[in-house]
């Protein structure tokens, strides 16, 4: 969505927002589960990170893709056309398989999924303008991809992390619906916001 909004010179910043939130924040996660559980910060927790980050297929994606583009290899076509075809297909059939663990559960504590996707629609993206402005300033082209995507709406890795973990999934894909369906009005604004940047 980016490139397509901001052209190729935002997959760059892109990737790196990428990286930083699956490699930094579901290690975070992670952490704090095993933390919250007692199960301490031992070798065994940081191992289970370990060994998530190497499983983890967006980051082995996000390396494959950095690795081919380092090598020059020019992608064939056919692989090219499956690929385009596959990456369209992949919100649709995140928020599909979202969807359809929502259909049969009732809609409990949604107070909660209603605060988490404020969280994420505003002030995710207002703690990320202060960060990229203000505190670690970074070139303006940079700082408008950062802020765009983190008013992106909550994303599907979150709810698989709830559900592998356990801790209130139902409540996660919730928070996935809400902010998908607040961000058809919210994303607009801060894209037309970060665009005077």
């Amino acid at each position: 969505m980016m490139a397509m909004l901001f052209g190729e010179a935002s997959i760059a910043p892109m990737m790196v927002v990428l990286s930083v939130d699956l490699v930094v924040f579901s290690s975070l996660i992670v952490i704090l589960i095993n933390l919250g559980r007692g199960s301490g910060l031992g070798l065994s927790t940081l191992k289970l990170v370990l060994l998530g980050l190497l499983r983890n297929p967006m980051i082995l994606a996000i390396c494959a893709g950095l690795a081919w583009s380092a090598a020059e290899i020019p992608i064939p076509v056919p692989m090219n056309d499956f690929l385009s075809i596959l990456g369209g297909a992949a919100t649709p059939g995140a928020l599909f398989a979202i969807g359809a663990s929502l259909a049969s559960k009732s809609a409990e504590r949604m107070q909660v999924a209603i605060w988490l996707s404020f969280a994420k629609l505003v002030l995710h993206p207002l703690c990320v303008a202060f960060g990229v402005l203000y505190l670690f300033p970074v070139t303006p082209f940079s700082a408008m991809i950062a802020i765009a995507a983190a008013s992106l709406p909550v994303a599907g890795n979150v709810y698989m992390l709830a559900q592998h973990y356990g801790v209130a999934p139902h409540r996660a894909s919730a928070a996935i619906l809400i902010s998908t369906l607040l961000s058809i009005v919210t994303v607009p604004l801060v894209i037309a916001w970060v665009a005077t940047l």
